[in-house]
């Protein structure tokens, strides 16, 4: 099991001045906000016990697919000056995704960076961003069914192969730890409503092959078992764009720590909820029915933020308010995907500068 950060602090170095950090205070779900479950600091900020919070962050890239090839970090580093960037931004979360085959050190992923190794690696990259005040999301972000090895980030839903194992895996690691969330899947696609919560169906690759899916509502049962008491964020389908039907079919979870995952990018990238009546008509119903609803990726690939700004601006309206995490912290060409840094010391790129205005006013 990972060690507890509540134990840890670090010297961090901010506007030239040294100061000690508090961990980040552990997350739990009371009704449908986020409250803390012990003191900490948050991002920049303290915060007490029992008190709610609002999560707004980035999204961090590289763990999911570098270790296919014998690493760990993709385009940053995985240390304490990544950390330290994005609190300059005054971000509070971060959202770390995971490699189900180098986890498992399965389908002949290289032994420097799968099992154990990626793991341990994993786990102390976490244990830096609670330590310095950073809420952190695990989630299942590459991954396949039998000895398919994933080429990119298209899982369209659990397999029934590798998933469960997985996931007990990743629970029994960190349900030590209240400051991490965890996210069964990151965009589920092609597939229905009932599928995804029980399985059963059938998930296609193009020429890639195929394989048996396991719901959601397994896999929160898996969870569970092992004890642990983590929120648990539930995407929607249409690679976690569409939540038309999320109310309907969310699992059942006996912890009472299921929140809603939304994921939005400007058209023409995404085409599914892009506006503000369809944010009024079918997100906010989920947070007037109990749930927490947090927008754990957005971005445009315009390289501006106009429509980010509008995402954030209706999310910060909203009662409670709605977390939000920008994709991502990289320092990519906007033609790639959308790259929020110039540089590894936190200078925000054009589309950064929008995230990083809003954090900053707000946090």
């Amino acid at each position: 099991m990972v060690m507890f950060a509540a134990a840890l602090a670090v010297v961090l170095q901010l506007g030239g001045q040294t100061r000690t950090a508090a961990p980040a205070p552990g997350i739990k779900v009371e009704g449908n906000q986020l409250v803390t479950t012990r003191a900490g600091r948050l991002g920049v900020r303290s915060v007490g016990s029992g008190v709610p919070v609002v999560l707004r962050g980035v999204n961090f890239s590289g763990s999911e697919y570098a270790c296919m090839k014998g690493s760990f970090w993709g385009n940053q580093p995985g240390n304490q000056r990544t950390i330290d960037a994005r609190l300059t931004w005054h971000a509070n979360v971060m959202r770390l995704p995971l490699n189900e085959d180098c986890w498992l050190a399965i389908n002949g992923m290289p032994v420097a960076s799968s099992g154990s190794t990626y793991q341990a690696a994993m786990g102390a990259f976490v244990n830096l961003a609670i330590a310095s005040g950073l809420v952190v999301e695990v989630n299942l972000h590459f991954g396949a069914g039998g000895t398919m090895v994933p080429a990119n980030d298209d899982y369209p839903t659990l397999d029934a192969d590798h998933a469960p194992a997985f996931w007990q895996s990743v629970a029994n690691y960190f349900k030590g730890n209240p400051s991490v969330i965890f996210n069964l899947i990151n965009e589920p696609f092609g597939i229905s409503w009932p599928c995804l919560r029980d399985g059963g169906c059938t998930a296609k690759l193009k020429r890639r092959g195929s394989w048996r899916a396991v719901g959601m509502q397994s896999v929160v049962n898996t969870v569970r078992a092992t004890g642990a008491l983590n929120p648990i964020i539930i995407a929607g389908l249409e690679w976690s764009s569409d939540l038309s039907q999320w109310l309907r079919y969310v699992p059942n979870d006996p912890a009472q720590q299921l929140i809603a995952g939304f994921h939005t990018y400007a058209p023409p990238l995404d085409k599914t909820c892009v506006t503000q009546s369809c944010w009024d008509s079918v997100l906010a119903p989920i947070q007037a029915a109990g749930y927490p609803l947090l927008i754990n990726e957005f971005g445009e690939g315009d390289c501006a933020h106009d429509y980010i700004d509008k995402v954030m601006h209706w999310a910060d309206a909203q009662t409670p308010q709605v977390g939000y995490w920008g994709w991502d912290w990289t320092t990519l060409s906007c033609k790639k995907e959308p790259s929020l840094l110039r540089d590894s010391f936190g200078t925000p790129s054009k589309y950064g500068v929008g995230l990083r205005q809003r954090l900053l006013a707000v946090q």
